[in-house]
C-alpha cells in the first residue's frame, strides 16, 4: 500500500473517475491547492463534505477522487474557472489543515471500477441519462465521448448527478465495482 500526499477540495457534491466538473476557485487556499497540483503534477483530491442543517460544513467523508485540471478560464465575474477530470478513487488515512485552511491528506489510491458491458437491463438507465444530457447542455458538453455501453461509466455519471443521502452515495462509491450501484440505480430509475 503506497500512500500519496494530496491537497483536498471538499464539496457537497462528488466526481468519480472519468467524470468532469467545472469549479470556481477564488479563495487563496484553493489557488494554493491549484498551484501545488501543477508544480507536483499529481492533481488534488475532491471529496464529499457533509453539510449540516444550519448550512455549515461538517464531516469529510473518507472516499474521494484524485482529479487533474484539463481546462482553465476566466469566468464572467472575473474569477478563475477550471474543469477537472476524475482520475482515480482514494481513501483518506490521515488529514491535516495548514495555517491557510488548506487540507492535505495521506491517501491510499483505490482501483477504478472495471469496465462492464451494459446490457438490455441497463436500457432505462441509458435512455434516462440521455434525457438528462439533452435537458442540461452544459453537462452534455462535458462529455463529448459518452460511454453508454460501459455500465461502470454509466453508474458513475448517475452517482455524480443524483441527489441522494451522502452516506448512501459514499457506500456505493466505496465498492470495488459498479454492480451494487447498478442494481440500486436500476431499482431507482424503474420507480
Amino acid at each position: 500500500m503506497k500512500l500519496q500526499q494530496l491537497a483536498l477540495f471538499p464539496l457537497p457534491s462528488h466526481i468519480l473517475p472519468g467524470g468532469k466538473l467545472p469549479l470556481r476557485l477564488f479563495e487563496p487556499r484553493h489557488l494554493q491547492m491549484l498551484k501545488e497540483s501543477f508544480l507536483e503534477d499529481r492533481g488534488f483530491g475532491i471529496l464529499m463534505e457533509e453539510t449540516t442543517s444550519t448550512g455549515t460544513c461538517g464531516r469529510i467523508l473518507p472516499v474521494g477522487t484524485r482529479v487533474k485540471v484539463t481546462d482553465f478560464y476566466t469566468l464572467n465575474d472575473g474569477l478563475l474557472g477550471v474543469t477537472v477530470l476524475g482520475l482515480e478513487r482514494f481513501c483518506i488515512h490521515e488529514m491535516e489543515t495548514d495555517d491557510a485552511g488548506l487540507r492535505h491528506a495521506q491517501v491510499e489510491p483505490l482501483p477504478n471500477w472495471p469496465s462492464a458491458d451494459s446490457d438490455v437491463s441497463d436500457n432505462q438507465l441509458v435512455s434516462r441519462l440521455r434525457e438528462v444530457f439533452a435537458q442540461y447542455p452544459e453537462l452534455d458538453e462535458l462529455y463529448p465521448d459518452k460511454q453508454f455501453d460501459d455500465a461502470a461509466w454509466l453508474c458513475q455519471r448517475w452517482l455524480e448527478i443524483l441527489p441522494m443521502p451522502i452516506y448512501e452515495k459514499q457506500m456505493l462509491i466505496a465498492k470495488q465495482n459498479s454492480e451494487a450501484a447498478r442494481q440500486f440505480l436500476r431499482r431507482l430509475i424503474a420507480q
